[in-house]
């Protein structure tokens, strides 16, 4: 009963999807919620893909850079702007911050967002909208790159999330994710991880490797950088990496 519980702590903790009342929301339950963080980025996928689909069956000639803004508007509306809120922070941390960690993380509790966080949201989303949009206007009709760019993409993002917690020092003793540590063990993140491969290769067919291979590469680079600035992860960190690798899979496929 606790995993039933887990996915909607899920559900609740990443999107602003409707839920049930969780009537359990202790450390056992917000631990096993990791192993649904693929789940959770594939339903988004989901729901984006239906959602465009739906447009296209209205206007069979609708333009494929409108489909691409709505789906932009439409994965920031389900997660509720969260993730872009933790790119605005570490942007303005890691300017503002000039290297000092304290310095970085007192920005970083800040809710005001400075210049450079406002930059890092329009250039992530602009970057979005262009891949999304060159991969539609380049494979028109096509359901297997609708597939791989709104279903795919935010499954490996936010599937890498448990394995750079896993991987780093929590750095907050009270931060947004502290209940999720106990939860980032590699033993059982093997659970999430065998299931999540065999979706990209359904999904991503030959391309499964190369984009298998730039979630870890961003994955890694993203640990490094945080673990020399911060000693570690925040939720913000996180919540930014998971913006920074899907806008690096979507960029890759679009110019791969």
């Amino acid at each position: 009963m606790s995993y039933w519980w887990a996915f909607w702590y899920a559900v609740a903790f990443l999107t602003r999807l409707p839920t049930p009342y969780l009537q359990r929301v202790d450390t056992p339950v917000a631990a096993r919620s990791l192993l649904f963080y693929p789940l959770i980025g594939l339903l988004m996928g989901m729901i984006s893909a239906a959602l465009v689909a739906l447009a296209v069956w209205h206007n069979p000639l609708v333009s494929p850079w409108l489909l691409a803004a709505l789906v932009v508007v439409i994965h920031t509306a389900l997660s509720g702007g969260l993730h872009l809120d933790g790119l605005a922070d570490s942007a303005d941390a890691w300017v503002g911050g000039m290297g000092d960690r304290q310095r970085s993380l007192a920005i970083m509790k800040d809710p005001q967002s400075g210049p450079m966080g406002v930059i890092a949201i329009v250039l992530v989303l602009l970057l979005k909208f262009a891949a999304l949009g060159s991969l539609l206007t380049a494979f028109p009709g096509s359901a297997w790159w609708l597939c791989t760019s709104l279903v795919a993409v935010p499954m490996l993002a936010r599937g890498a999330i448990p394995w750079l917690l896993a991987s780093m020092t929590y750095v907050r003793q009270q931060g947004l994710a502290s209940p999720l540590i106990t939860g980032a063990q590699y033993g059982r993140l093997l659970w999430m991880l065998v299931p999540m491969v065999l979706l990209s290769v359904v999904l991503l067919q030959t391309y499964t490797l190369m984009m298998l291979l730039v979630v870890i590469v961003v994955s890694l680079a993203l640990r490094q950088v945080m673990i020399q600035r911060l000693g570690g992860c925040t939720g913000d960190t996180l919540g930014a990496s998971i913006e920074l690798i899907e806008v690096s899979v979507l960029l890759a496929l679009a110019l791969g």
